[in-house]
């Protein structure tokens, strides 16, 4: 992996990138009864995207509206070890000012570390005109260590199924790719008041939680391989969603310990519920949420569904702040790289 010279007449001024949140809908086999661990399906959605402006400059510095402290720490440290790593035969003084324009939200189950690291990464990489791919890329900024959702769906949008990790493996294989039906909606649930467990306290949780018993791993696998997955070739959204929702009755019981329950917000487990009782399948929290979905057939039937909660949440719970509810569509195209020479 080479850089091109500096004096190159393609030598370009900027790159950008943008890429989708991710939804993680499940693992296939917390224990690795046969040899590989979590096994892992998700999706890319519109519904918030990271995005994202580098360009040279003889020091890294970052810019963009309301960053948090965290945020920034984050880039600097993406950009240190991108430095150190694929970039370390370059030059010291070629270096990037990075902007960022938007951001998916942190700790809300939507893959927002990943995203970041690999926005970023690819940036910097285009910029400098390194030819490395995602996967490597993901492994050397320290992605992908439990699911490669974030890495497919960066590269490929849709929906993926990945093959977990054996041992001494840092990134886990794309065992299939497949466009997400366009008329399908996801109805978004998200609670700004509450977030997903992260950091040290997710990596404690893994530690500290019971063995996942056989029995459930198999039988997510053969819901996986038998109902899911021909749901979706055959866009039946009706089985697809029954697939999802016993899927996740399954990870979720088992995180309950840890998150407080089978969902991690109680408003949005009250709007899941609520989803549930007006006939709806398909319901869904994304990695350790908060956020909530469930999967309908149409826009008209998001909207419809989105009324129904709003109706809900203010009837039943007047006292509680009000979840956000978004319509989201599959992202099928992954992320977009744009130059300027």
């Amino acid at each position: 992996m080479k850089p091109k010279h500096a004096d190159s007449p393609d030598t370009l001024q900027s790159v950008t990138v943008q890429a989708p949140a991710r939804l993680h809908l499940g693992f296939l086999d917390l224990n690795a009864s046969i040899g590989r661990r979590f096994g892992s399906l998700g999706l890319a959605v519109d519904s918030h995207y990271t995005r994202l402006t580098v360009s040279c400059a003889e020091q890294v510095s970052i810019s963009g509206g309301k960053l948090s402290d965290d945020t920034h720490a984050r880039l600097l440290k993406i950009s240190e070890r991108f430095y150190q790593g694929p970039g370390r035969q370059l030059a010291s003084t070629s270096r990037a000012a990075v902007r960022i324009d938007d951001l998916i939200p942190a700790h809300a189950g939507l893959g927002s570390g990943t995203q970041l690291a690999l926005t970023l990464g690819t940036a910097l990489a285009r910029l400098h005109q390194l030819d490395i791919s995602t996967t490597s890329l993901a492994q050397q900024l320290g992605r992908g260590q439990r699911s490669g959702i974030g890495i497919a769906t960066f590269d490929q949008g849709g929906f993926i199924v990945d093959g977990g990790l054996k041992p001494q493996q840092t990134v886990p294989p794309l065992l299939m790719h497949q466009a997400f039906p366009a008329d399908w909606r996801v109805v978004m649930i998200m609670d700004q008041h509450h977030q997903g467990i992260h950091g040290q306290h997710e990596k404690q949780a893994f530690r500290d939680l019971p063995v996942f018993p056989l029995s459930h791993a198999q039988a997510i696998c053969h819901k996986t391989l038998m109902q899911l997955l021909p749901a979706l070739a055959e866009q039946d959204i009706e089985q697809f969603g029954a697939a999802i929702t016993d899927i996740q009755a399954l990870i979720g019981d088992h995180f309950a310990e840890a998150q407080g329950g089978r969902y991690t917000s109680p408003r949005i487990a009250a709007c899941l519920r609520q989803a549930q009782q007006l006939g709806h399948k398909g319901i869904a929290q994304s990695s350790w949420g908060p956020t909530g979905c469930v999967f309908v057939s149409s826009a008209q039937q998001a909207q419809k569904l989105i009324g129904q909660l709003s109706d809900f949440i203010e009837s039943d719970h007047p006292s509680a702040a009000i979840p956000q509810f978004i319509s989201a569509q599959p992202d099928n195209r992954g992320a977009i790289i744009e130059t300027v020479s």
